[in-house]
Order: structure tokens, then sequence, then C-alpha cells
């Protein structure tokens, strides 16, 4: 394994993997000051931030930073999630000091121009109502809200408009200085053509002099909610339904067979839910599991859209599927399916310059070491049927946490038994 790390001296660590084959480089700058370190009064502020940072700096304006990354045929994007923010460009290897450079002045010289704070904020409202008017993003946050509400993992990653609106630039301005400095909180990953001591010696130059900081409070862990919520949304031809229980933790042991049984419950065409709630009845177009795991905390959740008066149907056969997976073991079949079909996902998703250097990072950020490729393959393999239904007994043993979403008013969910 190609893969060296760096710590600096303020604390910030960096991590480069060597890929000789590839004639790209991807860079990845990665604060953790996602949604959850956010106070109820500022929600959305790590988005908005996210946002700001393309908008100037002390030196370039935001024109100015979209011309240099095209002018090497570059690419450059940012996300925020619950946990992290990560900004990423990806460049011919000959032009990683250019991008690390760029990424560097965006990251650490923002000036948060006043005329461009507002009208970043029209646009993240747009992006709320993009969510609004989408019932598969929307349900999906409606369940998070009602499984860990008062928690910060339950507020949405884009704030609300009401939140978004007070947010001033004096509010911008203090959370980035709380968030954005090196020990704990930052940790940059590049993987692609080039070699490691370059890596280090473009970090040392122009993140070397960033002060350590203190690292940021998540908060304590939340605590799940088994409720029932039914929002009414007009308009729509579908109830759309989420159907969820706890999860292992993202760093957890038990994340392997989590995964396994995700796959097996409504992971593909072939799981369970797909072949006995779709092909066998023909109740929904499209259903399946998800995954939602952190650092503390973890929610397995079963997404399907059906007819207001198969909502109730529906939601019973998907109850029978988890008390199925609870009660009895899955096929030796079932399980090397699973195991096959996560190794190649896998597999096949690390093949990039710009996967391999968010694999860095998270590795890092959730382990503080890496993990090869063959390693967890092999914990993936480890996974026994007995395992499976281990987990199983253990998240499907009491009451579930739903959410319906449609046009209707919910009155034939509202009699649904949600034990399993």
């Amino acid at each position: 394994m190609n893969i060296r790390k760096r710590e600096l001296k303020n604390g910030l660590v960096v991590a480069s993997e060597v890929m000789p084959h590839l004639r790209s480089v991807a860079i990845g700058v990665w604060v953790r000051s996602g949604s959850r370190f956010e106070e109820p009064k500022v929600c959305g502020i790590s988005h908005f931030i996210e946002h700001l940072l393309f908008k100037g700096t002390k030196s370039r304006s935001a024109e100015d930073i979209a011309k240099i990354i095209d002018s090497v045929g570059g690419q450059l994007d940012a996300f925020t999630d619950k946990e992290y923010v990560g900004f990423f460009a990806r460049v011919l290897d000959e032009h990683l000091p250019l991008a690390f450079e760029l990424l560097a002045d965006i990251v650490l010289n923002p000036t948060f121009p006043a005329r461009e704070l507002e009208q970043e904020r029209k646009v993240i409202f747009e992006e709320i109502s993009t969510v609004e008017d989408s019932p598969q993003e929307l349900v999906h946050d409606l369940f998070l809200e009602n499984f860990w509400r008062g928690h910060q993992l339950g507020r949405p990653i884009l704030g609300t408009r009401e939140s978004v609106a007070r947010i001033s630039r004096r509010d911008v301005a203090e959370y980035f200085a709380r968030c954005y400095h090196a020990a704990c909180n930052i940790v940059i990953s590049v993987a692609g053509n080039t070699r490691h001591r370059e890596v280090q010696d473009l970090a040392e130059r122009y993140f070397g002099a960033l002060p350590a900081g203190e690292a940021a409070d998540p908060g304590i862990p939340p605590a799940p909610r088994f409720a029932r919520m039914l929002r009414h949304k007009p308009n729509l031809e579908q109830t759309h339904i989420c159907i969820g229980v706890t999860a292992p933790t993202r760093i957890s042991e038990g994340r392997f067979c989590a995964h396994l049984l995700s796959n097996i419950l409504g992971g593909g065409v072939s799981s369970r839910l797909f072949q006995n709630i779709r092909e066998k009845r023909g109740l929904v177009y499209a259903i399946d599991s998800v995954l939602n795991l952190y650092h503390d905390a973890g929610s397995l959740v079963v997404c399907a859209a059906t007819g207001p008066q198969t909502a109730a149907r529906v939601t019973q056969l998907v109850l029978k599927e988890l008390r199925r997976l609870r009660d009895e073991l899955v096929s030796a079949e079932e399980l090397q399916r699973a195991q096959d079909c996560l190794k190649g996902a896998l597999t096949l998703s690390l093949e990039s310059s710009s996967s391999r250097m968010s694999y860095l990072a998270q590795q890092q950020i959730d382990f503080g070491r890496f993990y090869s490729v063959s390693e967890v393959l092999e914990q993936i393999d480890r996974v026994r049927r007995t395992d499976i239904r281990q987990l199983a007994r253990r998240i499907f043993d009491s009451s579930v946490n739903l959410v319906a979403l449609g046009d209707s008013n919910g009155s034939l969910l509202e009699n649904v038994a949600l034990r399993i």
C-alpha cells in the first residue's frame, strides 16, 4: 500500500497515495465542521460557509477562482455533510501545485463579501425549495428529524429558511474562526500521480502556519425516537415512506455486518424488498434500504413510494421482512451474493484518483489509520449468517420510526402497528 501520512507541527494531518499509472491527481481539504457542530439558531451555517468560500479571497474574486481551474481543465467542488465539509480539486498531475495553492487560498483566506453573502442566501433558499420539490429527499430529511428529534443529527444540512435568513456576516466569521484550524479539524488527502515528498512540502508551505486551535465538539450522541410522522404535501401522486431503526456506528465492529444486512434487505434488484414487494406484488416502482452511519450513531432506513391506498400494505410487508431477518437465518447463497456485491462495488468505486483521495480522508477521520482494500474485503468475508441474525435481533427488537409524505391525510397509516 503506497500510502504515507505526516502530521505537521500544528496538528494538521496530510495523507497521500501514489498512483503512478494515472495522469491525474486529486486533492481534498476535509474540515470537521458539518451540521452537527452548529447551534440551532445558525442551523445551516456550515453549508452556507461552503458556498461563501468560493466567492472571493483576499487576492482573488469568485471569477478569478473559476477562471484558474478552467484554464487547466480541472474540476473544483465541495460538499457539506453532517460531520464534515470537503473541498476538492482534480487536475492533471503537472498542475498539483496550482490546485494546492488555490484550495489553500479558498479555505484559509475568504473575505465573505457582504454582497455575495446576500446573493448566496438566495441561492440556498432555492436549494431548500429544490428539496421541498423532491419528495424522495424531503421524506428522508423528515425521517432523520423525527428519529433524532432535538439533536443536531436530526436537523437538515441546508438549514431552514428561517435559520438561513437569520445568519449574519458576523455569525459566518465567528463560526469560520472556530472551526477552520488545524488540530483535529482539518485533514488534507491527495491521491494520484505525485510524490509523497511533494505533497508534504506543499502542505507545509500552504498550511504550516495555520493555528492549531481546538477540536470541534460534536456534542452528545443522539437518542433514537420511535414515533409516527404523517406529513401532508399536496399534489403528490404517491405516498413516500421511510421506516427506520437504529444501526451500528460508522466506526463500530458491526459496520460490515450492517452493510451486508442492508444489502440483503434492500440493496438491489435481487434484494428481499425488491423481489417481494415490487416484483411479486407490483406495489412499488422503487424500494431500498439505506444506512446513515455517523461517528456515534446510525440508522437503517427502508424507503419506498406507493399509492395512498397501498401505503399501509407496503408498510406491513416491510415490517414482515424485518421480522424474517430477525427470526430466520439468511441463506448461504444470499450472504455470498451480498458479500460479492459489496466487495465488487467497493473495488470498482476506488479506481479513480478522486475516490482514493476521499477514501484516504475518511479512513483518517474515522480511525486515524488506513485500512487497505484487501483488509476491508477480508472483514466483509468474515461475516457469517449467524452474525446477520444476531444484528437483526438487536436492531429489529421492538418499534420502528415511520415517516410518510403524501397528498392524502395519512389516515390509512394511523392504525398500522409499528411493532416488529
